[in-house]
């Protein structure tokens, strides 16, 4: 017997069973792997649309455990204890939005049974993914955060100006910046500016005067969308304005505004197509007005005075000043001593100079333009207070965070 070729033939089975040992091991690598890395993408496409499903349910009041269950399970999640898990979670359990009742978590658990994986002990493998969900409620609140002063330039050198020798403060709010460039803010002479609250530019800063405190500057801002989002609507004037004597009624008004001899506005809207024109040593007065300039710009001279308050009930409650995308007209505010407004001057389209005024009372306003500029000596107070300023709704969120 030839026991050295028996034994070649014994040496070259074990050689082979090894190799189909390996072979297997590469096909269950090849297609058992292939398989676990599909359910797991699968798995998480399931998972982002049960949280989004959740989420919307939750802002309409409904059972939102149930829906992020029920359209996992329509994606073949059945949350059957075996071939998968389903967890629904407000708030998170774990990671950065954990305890946060405004995020919604879910979380798939999923099993896949091997085909060749079991010839090397591998009988199944377990995919985990997670989606979470930012859900914020409809709310009403301030535009812009309640800055306020807002320069809405997306781009471009200067879209907030400060120049001259004013002091300018800003009491309980700050200023936003929506420019990118490097000196989107920018301060030419001796001017300072004081807001505890702080200037957020989305771009940078050039500085050649004082800003306190020092440290007030943010650069770096997340940019909002221009043309803006979640403006009022545009108001309607169903009358024509009327003047009797020095007072005029509410309404649409043709030419120069107010007309001459006008020294009293009546509460209510009044749907402008002409230049707001107030001249040196002119009076000015209306409580819970909205000026709405359909068309024309707005010229205010320092020497008038003006004392104007916005509606404080209705839709536009706290809208003292309206010019809509329609209308790029310029406005000048030039203020004095003896001139106070209440409400937030809106002109999103609008290059917005002021030169402010001293007096105690100031501007309790926000005041919204597509540049702005303030120019002169004069000093400028702005007080902001939101319940004296225009509030808008803005409807539920839902953004898929992770």
């Amino acid at each position: 017997m030839n026991r050295k070729g028996l034994s070649e033939r014994g040496q070259a089975l074990i050689l082979i069973a090894l190799a189909a040992i390996g072979l297997f091991s590469f096909a269950a690598l090849a297609i058992d792997g292939s398989a676990a890395f599909s359910d797991r993408a699968h798995a998480q496409n399931a998972a982002d649309t049960a949280a989004l499903a959740a989420a919307l349910t939750k802002i309409r009041g409904g059972d939102w455990v149930q829906t992020g269950l029920a359209r996992a399970g329509t994606n073949g999640y059945q949350n059957d204890g075996q071939s998968s898990i389903v967890h629904v979670h407000c708030p998170p359990e774990n990671g950065p939005y954990a305890g946060n009742h405004e995020y919604v978590e879910v979380v798939i658990e999923s099993n896949i049974q091997t085909t060749f994986g079991r010839v090397v002990g591998v009988n199944q493998v377990h995919n985990q993914v997670e989606a979470v969900t930012h859900v914020e409620p409809p709310k009403t609140a301030s535009l812009y955060s309640g800055a306020a002063m807002v320069a809405l330039k997306p781009n471009g050198r200067g879209a907030f100006r400060s120049h001259g020798t004013n002091e300018t403060s800003v009491i309980g709010s700050g200023i936003f910046v929506n420019s990118n460039d490097s000196c989107a803010f920018e301060q030419v002479g001796n001017s300072e500016i004081d807001t505890l609250a702080g200037i957020r530019i989305v771009g940078g800063a050039c500085l050649h005067g004082s800003i306190t405190p020092a440290d007030a500057i943010t650069p770096g801002a997340v940019p909002v969308p221009y043309p803006p989002e979640n403006l009022p609507p545009e108001p309607t004037c169903p009358q024509n304005a009327v003047q009797n004597s020095s007072t005029l009624s509410p309404g649409n008004w043709s030419g120069t505004f107010p007309p001459r001899g006008v020294t009293h506005l009546q509460s209510g809207i009044y749907c402008v197509d002409g230049m707001f024109m107030v001249n040196a040593h002119d009076l000015l007065t209306g409580d819970g007005v909205l000026i709405y300039m359909r068309s024309g710009n707005v010229h205010w001279d320092g020497h008038a005075q003006i004392n104007l308050t916005a509606p404080t009930s209705g839709p536009y409650a706290g809208l003292l000043l309206y010019m809509p995308m329609s209308n790029d007209e310029g406005v000048i505010i030039n203020g004095n001593s003896d001139s106070s407004f209440v409400g937030t001057f809106l002109a999103p389209a609008s290059d917005i100079q002021v030169n402010g005024t001293a007096g105690t009372e100031g501007y309790h306003s926000q005041i919204i333009g597509y540049t702005i500029d303030l120019i002169g000596t004069a000093d400028m107070r702005i007080e902001y207070d939101q319940n004296e300023n225009l509030i808008v709704p803005y409807p539920p969120r839902l953004e898929l965070v992770e």
